[in-house]
């Protein structure tokens, strides 16, 4: 069969899908990545086959005004403004949603994403199309070519959260009437090509899901649970990562994510370099050279790469510190590495540091809190102290319960059969 990927176009959310992608082009089914053109050397690098569409999206802009349509969101939902759902809603999903609003009227020479993918998926007529949440076009272009279409998770499912939270919220007597405010994100494209609202347009006809079970959001949508499988990219091996560390190595890791959108981290990188001078350990962090660039020296114990991916270097690592990121948690995991994450309130990191403290798989520290002591005295603990790599090795342990990618593969080619039309 003919499968077709949407990725929003930022590598965070590509290597999530990757192994996914080579399980089903490994079987004989015809794969394609559609993103925007600056993806497609990226998508090729990972030896997949890039489809570039629309136009370059700059992801370091300030983001799209969403401030009556999150008052609305609000409102709907019958929020507080202090809630962590709320900063998500505010940060991530409408953002995301907001890119993909019809141009009307499309400027000159204006190539809209929608139009250019549903022309594509018409002509090359996929099966089944697995798609981003943040990439509402790909249900649309489903629709139009009759393929069968799910969602493909990358974090948690506050896409499906906010959907079920505002079908649900309780009818207030007097209340003014309130427009739904994912459908009237999706209802204009739905339009252009005469198709009308269902649920499938938002939630997809299932969702595959690799979020731990213990992680997920209670939802009653249609999941088919897989193991996340890391991959963070290859470069060819360093010669001193072929020999065994003479001293616990640490890794920190800052995400894919900020070095791409060029954030500057709220935790001073000098700081962190410095915290580990008097330690007996080796410090391996992943700077580029604009961060490189901000320091004034490096400790001797301290090692830098440019990029290194995680599972090249996790394997032999003692311990990782990290953002909290889904992918750098997952890898964490994998390699069953005590993890030591710092944390923001409203950030999706908040919920990871929580569930690996929970599991006795790591430490947090709020950034709110931070301080440089502090995190020295955490990751001495997670050295010294066995509990910690145990509580690691219980959540790779967990980690196995879910199929592999490989395994879901005919799972895949039945639940296409069921829906395409």
């Amino acid at each position: 069969m003919r499968v077709l990927f949407a990725v929003f176009p930022a590598t965070a959310h590509l290597h999530p899908v990757t192994p996914l992608a080579w399980a089903l082009q490994s079987a004989g089914h015809e794969v394609r990545i559609v993103s925007h053109p600056e993806m497609a050397d990226t998508i090729s690098a990972v030896g997949l086959t890039p489809v570039p569409l629309g136009e370059t999206v700059d992801l370091t802009a300030p983001a799209p005004d969403i401030g009556p349509r999150l008052d609305q969101v609000t409102r709907a939902l019958s929020l507080t403004t202090d809630t962590h759902l709320w900063e998500i809603l505010r940060r991530r999903v409408l953002p995301a949603l907001a890119k993909y609003f019809p141009a009307e009227p499309a400027a000159a020479g204006h190539r809209d994403m929608l139009d250019d993918l549903v022309e594509f998926a018409r002509g090359w007529q996929p099966d089944l199309v697995l798609w981003d949440p943040a990439f509402p076009p790909a249900p649309v272009a489903a629709r139009v070519s009759g393929a069968a279409h799910a969602r493909l998770m990358w974090g948690l499912d506050y896409f499906a959260w906010a959907r079920q939270r505002f079908l649900e919220r309780p009818e207030r007597a007097g209340a003014e009437p309130v427009e739904d405010p994912q459908v009237a994100v999706v209802r204009p494209m739905l339009e252009r090509y005469g198709l009308e609202f269902d649920e499938e347009t938002l939630l997809g006809q299932w969702t595959v899901d690799p979020m731990p079970a213990r992680l997920r959001l209670p939802l009653g949508v249609r999941s088919l649970p897989v193991r996340w499988v890391p991959f963070n990219g290859s470069v060819a091996v360093p010669d001193w990562l072929h020999e065994p560390p003479k001293r616990p190595r640490v890794c920190l890791s800052l995400g894919l994510t900020a070095r791409e959108r060029d954030k500057d981290s709220e935790v001073a990188i000098s700081d962190l370099l410095d915290m580990v001078s008097d330690l007996d350990v080796e410090l391996v962090a992943t700077l580029n050279s604009s961060q490189l660039a901000s320091l004034s020296g490096v400790p001797d114990n301290v090692r830098t790469v440019d990029y290194l991916p995680l599972n090249q270097l996790l394997p032999s690592c003692s311990a990782i510190i990290h953002h909290g990121g889904y992918g750098t948690y997952a890898a964490a995991v994998a390699h069953g590495v005590p993890q030591l994450i710092t944390w923001e309130e409203g950030g999706d990191a908040m919920v990871t540091a929580r569930y690996v403290t929970e599991r006795g798989a790591g430490l947090a520290m709020d950034r709110e809190h931070f301080s440089v002591d502090g995190l020295k005295r955490q990751l001495v603990r997670i050295l010294e102290e066995p509990s910690f790599q145990e509580g690691a090795a219980g959540l790779y342990a967990d980690s196995l319960t879910a199929p592999s990618p490989q395994e879901i593969v005919p799972l895949l080619e039945r639940l296409t059969a069921q829906h395409r039309s």
